[in-house]
């Protein structure tokens, strides 16, 4: 079987195509696949280990009106439509040349050019719709793909009269748990002290690296020394942050880029971060009570991720344009002092992770071709 698979832009989108990709290739150890990725930094990160052909695409977002799923009319967006039919001529060539059995869709532009190629080509199809409130791109390409699969029940019902199947949210597959302390110990960290990951995202956020910095500084001396933090930051502040932490006296290991993600998480009592839906997958497969605060220009995705799990008691919710400093200092402060209430939140956050969601992925677009 041959697999065009685009996923793009964030690790939100490749992990879970890679994890796709593994269980395809357990299921048929005779699978081809060719990724469509964008040029980004991030896709060159996760790809470059991979064996499979991946090929890079020039595919820029159009301008939307803030928070909504609504494209601007605006001179930019002339250029965006000339960039999209430049880069959906190559697309429908590639497709043309590799000849695949199924193309597969996680979202994004580079999607809507794959799935409508099929479309064009009569070639079956896939997508994934990772969040609750669906994206553009995968609302519009729910009316031309074969089937639509979602990673929340919550996201069945934005894609009414379609071949619908819920398999969750695929987990990167090179992720698993491990026991804290052996955790810590690999990071070199302190076994016993609270620890706390920060993170924002496969790139890092500045807001959030800067105000949890600041909300440290507003703790007792007391908390400050039974903390410590593993923080995954980006390249933007990684120097600054590491500088931060010694001035400040807290033990941190800081990441630009974190590759050891199953310590971080494992070695964690609490996380802060984005709200994306790979990030609250990851939360969930390994049980923790979390800080969310969406990323307020993400068309209101990361809102409803993130309500998701407040609404499951699994995780508290600071919208980014409401959080001052002293607000997060209360919260770091109520979490360390409250382990039963933090307890509470992991059991729940573990509760809603659905298990298998790469093999469900991988039987669902098998069984598309087979039909």
């Amino acid at each position: 079987m041959r697999f065009l698979i685009t996923a793009a832009g964030s690790g939100g989108h490749i992990y879970p195509a890679l994890s796709l990709l593994n269980e395809l290739k357990r299921l048929d150890k005779s699978a081809q696949t060719v990724f469509l990725s964008s040029k980004k930094n991030i896709d060159k990160k996760v790809f470059k280990n991979t064996q499979d052909r991946v090929v890079g695409f020039d595919f820029i977002p159009p301008q939307r009106k803030t928070g909504v799923n609504t494209i601007k009319f605006c001179l930019k967006n002339l250029y965006f439509l000339l960039n999209f039919s430049k880069e959906s001529i190559r697309v429908f060539f590639l497709i043309l040349e590799i000849k695949p059995d199924l193309v597969i869709g996680f979202g994004g532009i580079g999607s809507v050019a794959a799935i409508i190629s099929a479309k064009l080509l009569n070639i079956p199809s896939l997508i994934h719709e990772q969040n609750v409130v669906p994206g553009l791109a995968n609302r519009l390409l729910g009316r031309f793909t074969s089937k639509v699969a979602t990673g929340f029940r919550k996201s069945n019902r934005y894609f009414k009269n379609r071949d619908v199947v819920f398999t969750g949210n695929p987990i990167r597959y090179d992720l698993q748990r491990l026991d804290s302390a052996q955790a810590r110990g690999t990071l070199g960290l302190n076994i016993e002290k609270f620890t706390i990951l920060v993170m924002g995202g496969s790139q890092g956020a500045v807001f959030i690296n800067d105000c949890f910095i600041k909300a440290l500084n507003g703790l007792t001396n007391e908390k400050r020394g039974i903390l410590q933090v593993i923080h995954c930051c980006g390249n933007r502040d990684f120097t600054a942050l590491k500088k931060k932490y010694e001035d400040i006296k807290i033990q941190a290991r800081v990441f630009a880029f974190c590759t050891v993600m199953s310590s971080a998480y494992s070695a964690a009592d609490l996380i802060i971060g984005r709200s994306g839906a790979g990030t609250l997958n990851e939360i969930c497969f390994f049980g923790k009570a979390s800080i969310l605060i969406p990323y307020p220009y993400a068309q209101a995705h990361q809102n409803a991720n993130a309500e998701f799990m407040r609404e499951a008691q699994a995780s508290n919710l600071v919208k980014q344009d409401s959080l001052t400093v002293n607000h997060l200092t209360s919260l770091i402060d109520v979490s360390i002092g409250q382990p039963q209430l933090l307890r509470s939140m992991a059991q729940k956050s573990r509760q809603l992770f659905c298990e298998e969601s790469a093999l469900k992925l991988a039987e669902a677009a098998m069984g598309i071709i087979r039909n």
